[in-house]
């Protein structure tokens, strides 16, 4: 199949509290995309540049072991912000890979134990 074929990247992420991730995702002010009764245990979120989805999962997993879920963001202060604003607990990650690229995490959990990460932009 050609590379040319493959128009995006849409995760879901089987979650264990279908209405706390909404939330949780909604804080971050992430927009749902569609919600409907075709899918009732599955909700998409999404802008220009991020396409994904949660459903209820159909058993127990670990999510923290499986997945870092690092979404990109223009401005981490205003992220920082926007997580104090909505009262969700994060910690800063300062990391300085190399000369000239330093940048900062905001580290957050979700409901179901997902490890989300805020990436800001090079600050170098």
């Amino acid at each position: 199949m050609p590379a040319d074929n493959f128009t995006k990247l849409a995760p879901v992420l089987n979650v264990r509290d279908l209405p706390a991730e909404r939330a949780f995702y909604e804080k971050l002010g992430l927009p749902v995309t569609y919600e409907g009764p075709e899918y009732p245990d599955f909700i998409a979120f999404g802008t220009a540049t991020i396409d994904f989805g949660i459903q209820a999962a159909a058993e127990q997993n670990d999510p923290p072991s499986v997945l870092t879920w690092q979404l990109g963001v223009a401005d981490i202060d205003a992220a920082a912000e926007q997580c104090r604003a909505a009262a969700l607990a994060f910690t800063v990650e300062h990391n300085n890979p190399a000369p000239g690229w330093s940048y900062r995490r905001l580290i957050l959990q979700s409901p179901s134990g997902y490890r989300v990460a805020l990436e800001g932009p090079n600050e170098a």
